[in-house]
């Protein structure tokens, strides 16, 4: 038997013997097992599913017995007191090539380069002698892990025991980020090696591993590791390289960004038949990367073996659904997993082997999500909500709803034949989404209105937009699926005659207009109601936070995220009082960062920067009254000094200034520009037009040096077919 050859047989030895043969990767082998009498090869990759792990070779003169599949199975079937034994002794054989190969990747001496032959020669011989001393102790003495999706290998804090190497499925990184929260900052994917920093710096472990999927680990002793480092330190150079990458990822200031591979979808109830929509989502899905959609039928089919994809933990199968699920992993882009009707083994299993849940319904079928959503809670995960509309669907309604009973955390609109409603699902799940941010700015924002058409113009989808301040109403109308020129058309009407002075009391102005602009704009839809995901932000004067509208109310919501303190009045909310979102965050590209961690996010800002200046000295008071006199009077001489509401704004957005440029650091934002509207105030609402052309002018032709600079399977997802 060949490494890489299919194995439709197993092999038992009658007389003579086998070796199972390990090549370390630079033209050596070693006998890494020897099969005599009574023992069997080949079974290892028929219960596991997989091609030959290794070499196998004739020792000595041999007798064999070849036994084909389903005689085996059949001989299993028939005596199932044997699955425990056969199959502990398939896991031990694979565990020891995995562990073998693995060490030697870590270990070995295959990926240096070395420009003296002699000093080639002399770490060959070194490898040689690691491998009679330490390779045998690390094999027997390293401890197999299992570990179920969620469950923790080690937290922050703990004391090392060890270093892990990751045999199979995918790991968090998290550390601690404020009391009780958690943040990723990275991602382990099999064959890596983890919690050696602990050994190196003999410090508690500086981050919390837990498993992403059902995962397969052995751990390497703190004391052999140390043995290592100290009598073969040549042999640790892959261990320093995998540190020192790390460390360069930590240091370059670049924010995490996690991404979705494995995503499954449930029915929201049993009536639901989601087949066809998952294949129109893998459709779509397969214009980026490879695809492929598992069903518990497909994966029996698959493994030839009936009922293997509803395996439990403790049966014989089981073992050979998990390899062959984490294999299958790394050679398909993303994994669909098609969950059944009715809850079943396969159910539990599409949920630990996912990155995403996505629970399916229809406003035809009346679901209860009871049945579902008690078996996603038991699971500790987030899970969101498509709902599928008829064609011909205007607007959805009573989406908040639907939200609260299923429990979701997010809900996406699908209206069934729109072609790009599911393109733009399948960007979002899989991690591939562009998200828009408008910031505040006053009248200065009608430039957005400029941007939409400059990206409209170039095809870019835009597929989640958040916003603050002018900003908001913007998003929102792009958020209900309304083209550049719409919003513009809906632009002109709302921003007319909004100024209604009051006696400056809470605010100059009372708000009234304003209000009743925003009221009428939304139509009484929710924000769980908009075809495209959207958000907006105000600042909560009450607990000093900023707020992040993503459910309720669209009227309040937007409102909240314009009230320039001091011009508009505040607005409350449960006892709470919230206020212009730019107080705080007049750009939130880390809320956009969040909901779309691995996509794109445009930024565009609307602050001049540098722009307010003292126009004359005039000293340390002012006087109102002059200022009205030399309004009324001719030839009375005034002041030059900045007017009030400039003022209040730019206090504002001087608040707001440093997490801007924090996030920017961070590459928060994929494509940030700040488009200088001159000669606009920030209350010259009848300045749309100049505004809005000013925006399309400034962005068109970055935009497109942007788009022509990205690669080109992030560009096809960008842009629209």
């Amino acid at each position: 038997m060949r490494k890489g050859d299919s194995s439709e047989q197993i092999l038992v030895v009658l007389e003579g013997s086998l070796g199972l043969i390990f090549d370390r990767g630079w033209g050596e082998e070693r006998v890494l097992e020897t099969i005599g009498p009574g023992g069997m090869a080949g079974d290892v990759e028929l219960l596991n599913g997989e091609r030959c792990l290794a070499d196998v070779r004739v020792l000595e003169d041999c007798v064999l017995l070849p036994v084909k599949r389903r005689t085996f199975e059949q001989l299993l079937e028939a005596s199932p007191g044997s699955w425990d034994s056969i199959s502990d002794h398939a896991r031990s054989r694979t565990c020891r090539l995995l562990i073998t190969r693995h060490l030697c990747g870590l270990f070995g001496i295959g990926d240096m380069t070395f420009s003296d032959p002699a000093i080639r020669q002399k770490a060959e011989q070194e490898w040689l002698e690691f491998e009679n001393d330490i390779l045998p102790q690390l094999e027997t003495e390293s401890e197999w892990v299992t570990l179920r999706r969620g469950e923790f290998l080690f937290r922050q804090g703990d004391k090392p025991d060890g270093a892990y190497l990751l045999v199979s499925g995918s790991l968090r990184v998290g550390v601690k980020d404020g009391e009780s929260g958690e943040k990723a900052i990275a991602r382990i994917r099999q064959g890596e090696i983890l919690g050696e920093m602990a050994l190196i710096t003999e410090d508690n472990r500086s981050a919390s591993i837990s498993a992403l999927r059902d995962c397969e680990l052995f751990r390497l002793p703190a004391e052999l590791f140390a043995a290592v480092s100290e009598r073969y330190p040549r042999n640790v150079l892959n261990v320093y390289r995998t540190v020192t990458k790390r460390f360069r990822r930590s240091i370059s200031g670049r924010a995490y960004r996690e991404k979705t591979e494995n995503i499954a979808f449930l029915p929201a109830c049993p009536e639901l038949d989601i087949s066809a929509f998952v294949q129109s989502f893998m459709q779509e899905l397969e214009c980026y990367d490879t695809v492929e959609k598992l069903s518990h039928r497909s994966v029996d089919v698959r493994l030839g073996h009936e009922g293997i994809a509803n395996s439990q933990a403790h049966e014989p199968a089981n073992l050979r659904l998990v390899q062959w699920l984490n294999g299958h992993e790394l050679d398909i882009g993303h994994l669909l997993y098609q969950g059944d009707p009715e809850w079943s083994e396969w159910n539990q299993r599409c949920l630990r082997q996912a990155d995403r849940v996505v629970l399916v319904t229809d406003l035809a079928t009346e679901a209860d999500f009871s049945w579902v959503r008690k078996e996603l809670e038991l699971t500790g995960m987030d899970w969101s909500l498509v709902v599928l509309h008829p064609a011909d669907t205007q607007r959805p309604s009573g989406t908040a709803r639907l939200m609260d009973e299923a429990g979701a955390k997010e809900v996406f609109h699908v209206r069934q034949g729109k072609e790009q409603d599911m393109a733009r699902l399948a960007r979002i799940l899989s991690g591939r989404a562009t998200g828009l941010v408008l910031g505040g700015g006053g009248a200065r924002g009608f430039a957005h209105l400029g941007v939409l058409r400059a990206l409209e113009e170039l095809g870019v989808n835009v597929d989640m937009v958040g916003s603050a301040s002018i900003g908001a109403p913007i998003a929102g109308w792009l958020a209900q699926g309304k083209s550049a020129a719409e919003c513009l058309e809906a632009a002109r009407p709302a921003f007319k005659s909004l100024i209604d002075v009051t006696l400056p009391k809470t605010a100059l102005l009372q708000g009234k207009r304003i209000s009743e602009m925003i009221t009428q704009q939304a139509a009484g839809r929710d924000i769980e109601d908009f075809w495209i995901p959207f958000f907006c932000v105000s600042t909560n004067l009450t607990n000093s936070c900023v707020e992040v509208h993503r459910r309720g109310s669209t009227a309040l919501a937007v409102r909240a995220s314009v009230s320039i303190p001091g011009i508009l009045p505040p607005v409350p909310r449960d006892g709470d009082l919230l206020v212009d979102g730019g107080v705080l965050n007049n750009l939130p590209i880390d809320v956009m960062r969040e909901m779309n961690p691995s996509g794109l996010v445009l930024a565009i800002d609307v602050v001049l920067p540098h722009s307010f200046t003292a126009e004359e000295d005039y000293g340390l008071a002012v006087s109102g009254w002059r200022q009205l006199l030399t309004r009324l009077v001719p030839g009375v001489s005034g002041q030059r000094t900045p007017g009030l509401a400039s003022v209040i704004v730019q206090s504002m957005m001087v608040g707001s200034s440093q997490s801007r440029e924090f996030m920017l650091k961070q590459d928060q934002a994929d494509f940030y520009q700040n488009i200088h509207v001159h000669d606009v105030g920030i209350l010259q609402f009848e300045s749309l037009e100049q505004a809005q052309i000013i925006g399309y002018e400034s962005s068109i032709e970055p935009l497109r040096d942007w788009l022509e600079s990205l690669p080109e399977v992030t560009r096809l997802a960008a842009v629209s077919r």
